[in-house]
């Protein structure tokens, strides 16, 4: 059993780039007077949204594992793991644009957005696992960027 020196400094690494960058936002938010209830209300809300595509990302991974397709237990628990985070920092992100707008987003294009990005991960998800080649993960970059951006378009007004 070899060590994958480059995976620990990948593990360690990112963590400390994480706690550092959150104990940095933090003291920003401080000083700037971010940190108030609003925030706390924002980023709680999003932590617990978060937890749903966590457990749909789970019941997807043990979808694939009854049908036959065998898993690692590190790739498990790093999809899963990014699942969460991400899902908290993007719902996190959305609800504090909703809420520091003077007019709030459109429900129909939120879900319309995330209709989009959750599609388009799923069908590139499924076309990576088929053909074994998980290159085809980066064609849903484009889709996704897509669908957030339209998710926080704001629509525009015409007034002539």
């Amino acid at each position: 059993m070899e060590v994958q020196v480059g995976g620990l400094v990948g593990l360690y690494g990112g963590a400390v780039a994480g706690i550092l960058a959150w104990w940095f936002g933090r003291r920003m938010a401080k000083k700037q007077r971010g940190l108030d209830e609003l925030h706390d209300h924002i980023w709680q809300k999003a932590r617990a949204i978060s937890w749903f595509f966590t457990l749909a990302s789970s019941y997807l991974l043990f979808t694939l594992i009854l049908f036959g397709i065998e898993l690692k237990a590190g790739m498990i628990l790093g999809v899963i793991i990014l699942v969460h985070l991400a899902s908290w920092a993007i719902t996190g992100m959305v609800l504090s644009i909703n809420m520091n707008m003077t007019e709030p987003l459109k429900p129909s294009r939120v879900k319309f957005g995330i209709a989009i990005v959750l599609v388009s991960l799923i069908i590139f998800t499924i076309l990576s696992i088929t053909t074994g080649n998980w290159w085809f993960l980066i064609a849903s970059i484009p889709p996704t960027i897509i669908g957030v951006l339209c998710a926080l378009a704001s629509e525009i007004s015409n007034e002539e």
